[in-house]
């Protein structure tokens, strides 16, 4: 999918500048991770984890897809990309941000996008 927004591909492109949400975003691509799981595997503070979270859920990358609880009864989410790949060219002046759905929750995803996209400014490509 193209995006063509320019609000949306400014939060792409701000995610995938921190090293946080790069790692956040790539240990979720192809299975549900916690947030305590990912502060351990990345040695994160587990607030920033938080934070950076928040900040991925907030652009339309990555969602909550399972809650549960953990044996002294506190809840807690299972976070997942909702893209498995995101392109970002230089072309005739302009940045391109091409972005690939995650197969796994496309239909959730679609969902998110189009309330973030003002006017369905999201374009398909094939």
């Amino acid at each position: 999918m193209l995006v063509s927004d320019e609000e949306v591909k400014q939060r792409i492109l701000t995610a995938i500048a921190d090293g946080y949400s790069r790692n956040i975003l790539m240990r979720t691509r192809d299975e549900p991770i916690s947030a305590l799981i990912l502060s351990k595997d990345y040695k994160i503070p587990i607030t920033t984890v938080y934070r950076r979270i928040e900040e991925l859920v907030q652009a339309g990358l990555l969602g909550a897809v399972k809650s549960s609880r953990t044996t002294d009864g506190k809840w807690y989410e299972l976070y997942r990309s909702l893209l498995s790949r995101i392109n970002v060219s230089f072309e005739e002046g302009n940045v391109r941000v091409e972005v690939e759905v995650n197969d796994h929750i496309a239909d959730k995803f679609l969902r998110i996008w189009s309330s973030l996209a003002p006017n369905n400014q999201i374009l398909v490509t094939t």
